[in-house]
């Protein structure tokens, strides 16, 4: 990667835009770190997030007087070779891409006395996450919109090779107001699959949120946009019911979900919802991936439609791999997804080691999926495996 050469600037308030944030405008908290300078040229100002592996900052900008949101390695990150190279990995990819609906990155370094950081636009207003914590149901006509233009950026990511892979309510930023949005933004790929990368995660490591991940994730396997768009239809089932398709407790109940369990419908929730909607809801998170939508563009047809946007038909959705059901493509995948099955009292005990896929597949049944408020007809035992390492976003 090639050098960044940043000019020294005083670590004092009296350069332009020393000008003190307003921090409860951009959702900031302080932090001992207010005052010091990133890349000799940002200054924090306050805390937006911490993870595992990375702080996010909201900072000032000394040249340009302008308020950005700095992400940085954590020193425990920074010690992992395969961490560093990924956080840079990230950012060179997001550095090329430009789409009103994803977050724009405005600069990244790794210079040799300083962790890696990425510095992105900072944004005013509040997670999906935030809102509907105040909203459990959010109007039809602005669910309808937050849906499109997440859509749009998911679709404008895939084309250059980006799967995010961890689409939830708390990485779509609504743009304006609190309560009156006018847009949306997909914020934090650092778990993206990459251009140049296979899809994997590492050995048995299940990386994303479990209440939006699709089967491929639970079991490590290889992604691809399909695994995106399996997400966005748990977070639009979320927006137009209020609801988790699964309100399992997290943890390996909720993962034989999202391996086992359809999703409900969501007019089982609200039977009031546009049977179009539960339609795309409902093709959207197969378990098969061969059986969702082939890509974005094909799903933003379908809202298009349901929109009035277009006139053309709903397009069809029926499946091409029968039944739909997901089988592991790593052996560690299939001992785990078998010890799942047989701790899911409703099916027998799968011996994958002595099928083909399509037998496993077909030896499946046609699972109840625990839909919120009605009457659970699973019991599950304990699941202490340590066979899945589980990373949450």
């Amino acid at each position: 990667m090639r050098e960044r050469k940043a000019s020294h600037v005083s670590q004092g308030r009296s350069r332009r835009g020393s000008k003190a944030v307003d921090l409860a405008s951009f959702g900031a908290r302080s932090t001992k770190r207010a005052g010091q300078f990133v890349g000799k040229r940002y200054r924090i100002e306050g805390l937006l997030g911490s993870g595992a592996t990375s702080t996010v900052y909201l900072a000032v900008d000394t040249r340009l007087g302008h308020s950005v949101v700095i992400k940085q390695l954590t020193p425990d990150g920074d010690k992992k070779d395969q961490l560093r190279q990924r956080f840079l990995s990230e950012a060179q990819a997001l550095a090329t891409l430009r789409h009103p609906g994803i977050v724009r990155v405005l600069d990244f370094g790794a210079p040799p006395d300083e962790r890696p950081y990425l510095v992105m636009e900072a944004l005013v207003g509040e997670t999906l996450a935030s809102l509907l914590k105040r909203r459990r149901r959010i109007p039809f006509d602005v669910a309808l919109t937050i849906a499109r233009h997440t859509a749009q950026a998911l679709a404008a990511a895939h084309e250059v090779g980006l799967v995010h892979r961890d689409i939830k309510p708390d990485n779509l930023f609504l743009l304006g107001p609190h309560d009156a949005p006018f847009g949306v933004k997909v914020i934090d790929f650092g778990m993206a699959k990459l251009p140049q990368s296979n899809g994997t995660s590492g050995v048995h490591t299940v990386l994303g949120t479990v209440e939006y991940m699709a089967p491929e994730q639970v079991m490590a396997d290889p992604v691809d946009g399909r695994t995106d768009i399996y997400s966005f239809g748990v977070v639009a089932f979320r927006l137009f019911t209020g609801h988790l398709p699964f309100e399992a407790p997290a943890g390996f109940d909720l993962l034989c979900h999202q391996l086992l369990s359809p999703v409900p419908p969501a007019s089982w929730i609200h039977n009031g919802i546009d049977p179009h909607i539960d339609a795309l809801i409902t093709r959207a998170t197969r378990k098969h991936p061969d059986n969702r939508y082939p890509n974005m563009p094909s799903l933003m047809a379908d809202l298009d439609a349901v929109m009035g946007l277009t006139t053309g038909p709903v397009a069809d959705a029926s499946l091409r791999v029968e039944p739909d059901v997901y089988v592991p493509q790593n052996d560690k995948g299939r001992e785990v997804a078998a010890l799942l099955a047989e701790r899911y009292k409703t099916i027998a005990p799968l011996a994958y080691a002595n099928k083909s896929a399509q037998e496993a597949a077909l030896s499946l049944l046609r699972f109840q999926s625990l839909a919120p408020g009605a009457e659970a007809p699973l019991d599950f035992d304990a699941l202490d495996d340590e066979d899945l390492e589980v990373s949450e976003g």
